[in-house]
């Protein structure tokens, strides 16, 4: 299925059914959007589509999944595709053995029959989920539905390599050398083989190789020209190119620009994502002499190779050839693609990444076929602009997991209590409803009607982080550059969030063993944990200091009260409560939280003008290591604040080629005292799961703690 790695999602904001989540992006698209909590989260992903999905920490997610998630070991067992399968993993991750994951061989053949209804909470925005504005759970959850790839996780999380789609050689350890090939007969559902064009285009489009800086990103993808010092230029109505400045050019309210100004377009090359793994691929890859393999020689070793590959799914090299150089022929097309990268062309590769960030943004059936393409299990033929999409199994697909449902109707239902409602007037088959005390009780009095639940504890982490860089109270702009004095308005405001009140009053009813969670990097009950926490520092924050917080804001001489622009999800209930919680706890020290609560709120992150503090999920939609990084690294894809810090880069960059488990506990330990000690924002809880479904409609529903959640086995989804 999709590669983890390049779902650039990130950390995929949450959104898993129901959770805003954001899929954290971390380059083995470890994170998606953490979109998936019960769908209300966004792979800027998105809880409930409002969730970016994060990719997590040494295996960590692995202890969530399995909890509460045995159903699914059973189920797969049974269709012999994942648990007990046989799987060889002897040669997975030495010389000559698989470099993505333990091959699965041939699967079953199935005949595709019935249909099944599922919903979600946010739509699909964008066709191409490897952007960084387009990392959502929402939109990741559909491009596993339609796109094959080298791996995916089955229900124990093991890491699958689907070698009947292709296939990933280790040729060497040091350097680190893969190959990566794609089978003969694998194709788009246009008929057009994916070949070594594809892989280049993955490989380049993430890589930052070609991006020549000086560009900030809007929230749709399109690049504008920055000065120096990373201000935003804007063309005046008497044409001259000057920094933007609030009540100047743009309203410091709306973020608006007034009429006649604009933003001056970047004509340079800037791909909207990244990738920490492949930015270690400097060297253009040999393509083999068949086209259908590149083979990649890594500048120095990355410890989570295995859950990345160049293979994006969409969009296809031969579509972007055509929007971007205009060029009809697809092998002529795709050629040119690879010859852009090749050459270095920098007004070819401007015009292919301006058509990589912002063509494949829809959100209703796009006139072009080319823009949602299909590689894998279903294809799509119809999508009712952000309200509901058919996806119908591809006849010529072969090389895969083989799918027992016709017709998949995958339904937006915002509204997480007339989800449920639709679940029980048998309007849908499955959802993830956001896991609240009121959804499972009302779900639960459904039983007599077939309705069943599958709980706990899901791979989506709540928190809350800070803008640096915007002007606002945490930025050190705003206090004539001093940063002890903005450091001092973080740390006032993470003395007041009142973590422990929010388990117990919002968590706790759902789950009794529910607790804080400490760590940036690592799961409660995870082998590395306690360690972690115990040295993090954010044992300092434990409890709520309102008499800290005002100490603080005094010797820093900042007068209150201090305005502090909230963002969160709009269609999540429970997210709503929880600023109410904060809010009314940071008046007390002086702060007025003002509410930013926006029903698009996963795309917005990339624009951190229009809010201080963020609140959401993060997903993860792998199992590594060193996936968080691009979360707080300078510049990562994740980091949508403005945080930079030396030493957690330098942190990060020895992870990425550490093996020794013990330094890695140590690394992690000393990034997380940083993130604490610089006031990065502050982890909350973890995620409380519910996945319901009508088992007089659909049944084998098994879903993982990590992204794509339901959806992982739909293969084995067998309709009534």
């Amino acid at each position: 299925m999709i590669t983890a790695a390049l779902v650039v999602s990130a950390c995929t904001s949450d959104d898993d059914g129901a959770d805003d989540e954001e899929v954290a992006t971390s380059d083995a698209g470890d994170d998606t959007t953490d979109t998936t909590e019960g769908g209300d989260d966004t792979t800027e992903t998105t809880e409930g589509g409002d969730d970016t999905t994060d990719t997590t920490e040494g295996g960590d997610d692995t202890t969530e999944t399995t909890e509460g998630g045995d159903e699914t070991t059973d189920t797969t067992e049974a269709e012999g595709d994942d648990g007990d399968t046989g799987m060889d993993d002897s040669m997975v991750g030495v010389e000559g053995g698989s470099g993505c994951g333990i091959p699965h061989g041939p699967y079953e053949e199935a005949e595709a029959s019935g249909e099944v209804r599922v919903a979600w909470n946010d739509p699909l925005l964008s066709f191409n989920q490897n952007t960084t504005h387009a990392n959502a759970t929402a939109n990741a959850n559909v491009a596993y539905l339609m796109h094959s790839g080298f791996n995916y996780y089955d229900g124990d999380l093991n890491l699958v390599n689907n070698d009947q789609f292709g296939t990933c050689t280790i040729e060497s350890l040091d350097p680190l050398t893969v190959t990566y090939r794609i089978n003969e007969g694998v194709s788009f559902s246009d008929g057009t083989p994916i070949t070594a064009h594809d892989l280049i285009l993955g490989w380049g489009a993430t890589s930052g190789n070609f991006n020549e800086g000086g560009v900030a990103f809007l929230e749709d993808g399109s690049a504008i020209q920055t000065d120096e010092e990373g201000n935003w230029l804007v063309l005046t109505p008497e044409g001259d190119i000057v920094p933007e400045e609030a009540g100047v050019h743009y309203d410091p309210e709306t973020f608006e620009l007034f009429e006649g100004f604009e933003y001056v377009p970047a004509e340079s090359v800037n791909f909207d994502a990244a990738s920490e793994q492949f930015e270690l691929v400097t060297q253009f890859p040999e393509v083999s002499e068949d086209g259908q393999a590149i083979t990649m020689v890594y500048d120095s070793f990355y410890v989570d190779y295995q859950n990345g590959t160049p293979f994006l799914g969409n969009p296809a090299a031969h579509v972007v050839g055509r929007l971007a150089l205009g060029i009809e022929d697809p092998t002529e097309a795709k050629q040119a693609v690879v010859d852009a990268f090749q050459n270095n062309d920098s007004e070819a590769l401007a015009q292919i990444a301006t058509v990589f960030n912002t063509a494949f943004d829809h959100d209703s059936l796009p006139d072009d076929e080319g823009i949602y393409l299909s590689t894998g299990m279903y294809e799509l033929t119809a999508y009712e602009e952000r309200a509901e999409m058919t996806l119908v199994a591809n006849p010529d697909y072969t090389w895969g997991p083989q799918p027992k449902v016709e017709t998949i109707i995958y339904r937006i239902i915002g509204d997480p209590t007339a989800a449920v409602q639709a679940l029980a007037n048998e309007e849908i088959d499955i959802m993830q409803p956001q896991a609240t005390v009121d959804s499972v009780a009302e779900l639960e009095g459904y039983a007599d009607r077939g309705i069943e639940l599958v709980t706990g504890d899901t791979a989506v982490y709540e928190h809350v982080d800070f803008a640096v860089a915007n002007g606002g109270p945490f930025d050190p702009a705003t206090y004539g550059g001093d940063e002890a004095t903005a450091l001092a308005v973080r740390q006032a405001f993470m003395k007041v969030l009142p973590r422990q009140e929010i388990i117990e009053r919002l968590i706790a009813p759902i789950n009794p063993e529910a607790e804080v969670r400490d760590s940036f990097t690592q799961t409660p009950g995870a082998p590395w944990y306690d360690g972690i926490v115990a040295g993090n520092g954010t044992a300092d924050y434990a409890e709520v200091d309102i008499e800290g917080a005002v100490a603080l804001l005094e010797e820093a001489g900042v007068e209150t009260p201090v305005n502090v622009r909230f963002h969160f999800a709009d269609n999540n209930p429970r997210r709503g409560s929880q600023y109410e919680l904060i809010a009314a706890s940071a008046a007390e020290a002086g702060f007025n939280v003002i509410d930013g609560r926006s029903p698009t709120w996963g795309s917005e992150l990339s624009n951190p003008s229009i809010y201080d503090a963020a609140m959401f999920g993060w997903q993860s939609t792998a199992v590594a290591v060193a996936d968080t990084g691009p979360n707080f690294i300078t510049g990562g894809a994740n980091n949508f604040y403005g945080y930079s810090n030396e030493e957690i880069d330098a942190l990060y960059e020895e992870l990425n080629g550490t093996t020794d488990p013990a330094r890695q506990e140590e690394i992690l330990t000393e990034v997380e005292a940083t993130l604490v000690e610089t006031g990065f924002g502050l982890p909350i809880f973890q995620h409380p799961g519910v996945t319901a479904f009508n088992s007089n409609y659909v049944s084998n529903v098994n879903p993982i703690a990590i992204s794509p959640t339901i959806f992982w086995n739909v293969w084995d989804w067998e309709a009534a």
